[in-house]
């Protein structure tokens, strides 16, 4: 698995930030950036539930010493936690922006 600063190091981020003609053109693209971050925030949440729920199921459902439910339990426990590593670096990256902007 890979770990979130090697994530970080693959999403691409922008070294320099856009030149804006107009204060509102700035203000649009970080109000864009800033919506970017809320809806992967949000589906950073629906995927923690999602993890939760499967936890819940695996443990009712799965066999103790392990076995073919447990095994497809801990296939899609792991797809859902690779899909929530990869969100949080594109937030994190997102942010990261925001950030630097907000110093600038």
């Amino acid at each position: 698995m890979k770990k979130l600063k090697e994530i970080l190091k693959e999403i691409k981020i922008d070294e320099a930030l856009p030149k804006f003609k107009t204060p509102l053109d700035a203000y649009k693209w970080i109000m864009d950036k800033r919506g970017e971050a809320m809806d992967i925030e949000m589906e950073m949440m629906d995927v923690s539930k999602d993890i939760r729920q499967l936890y819940r199921k695996m443990e009712q459902e799965a066999e103790p010493g392990g076995g073919p439910i447990a095994d497809r339990y801990g296939e899609e426990l792991e797809t859902h936690e690779d899909h929530h590593k990869q969100l949080r670096a594109e937030f994190a990256a997102i942010m990261a922006e925001i950030d630097e902007y907000d110093q600038n």
